[in-house]
């Protein structure tokens, strides 16, 4: 009788080893934000959503599906300014939450600086007005793609 059960114990648990599936260090996601991240719109550590584009596959087996919801932070943040002084955005902190709460951490940055107006100095020495131009803001479009990789194994 102890064989048998040690017998059945060994099948089911190599069975359940089986239907564990492991995404290994480094897998790429291509991700792209939700909609246009606009530094006018965050603040230093806010949440920035991102969509997974391509589904993830392991062995064929999907594992993460398209359209899996990615969240991220800005990491960087700077206003632009009178003076032509250009505004920019940086998100990063990448990961996504699991049906089963499980965290997959992602690495990878993204951001943008916007074009600096440094012509507006020239109103120092001849016009005033010209000394409240701003530059442009940083913006990362919505249809901008993102790889990005996985941090560390993770078994789901």
């Amino acid at each position: 009788m102890k064989k048998f059960l040690s017998v059945v114990f060994t099948v089911l648990l190599l069975q359940v080893q089986a239907l564990a599936v492991v995404i290994p260090d480094s897998t790429p996601v291509i991700v792209q934000p939700m909609q246009l991240v606009d530094a006018d719109d965050y603040k230093l550590g806010d949440q920035v959503k991102f969509t997974v584009l391509q589904p993830v596959k392991i062995n064929g087996d999907v594992v993460i599906k398209s359209g899996t919801e990615v969240l991220a932070q800005t990491t960087k943040k700077r206003n632009n300014f009178i003076l032509g002084i250009p505004g920019e955005i940086e998100v990063g902190n990448f990961h996504i939450v699991t049906p089963s709460n499980e965290i997959i951490r992602l690495r990878g940055s993204i951001g943008d600086k916007g074009d600096g107006r440094y012509w507006a100095h020239i109103g120092w020495f001849f016009l005033f007005p010209i000394l409240f131009v701003k530059g442009n803001d940083g913006k990362i479009p919505a249809n901008t793609t993102l790889i990005l990789y996985t941090v560390e194994e993770v078994n789901l």
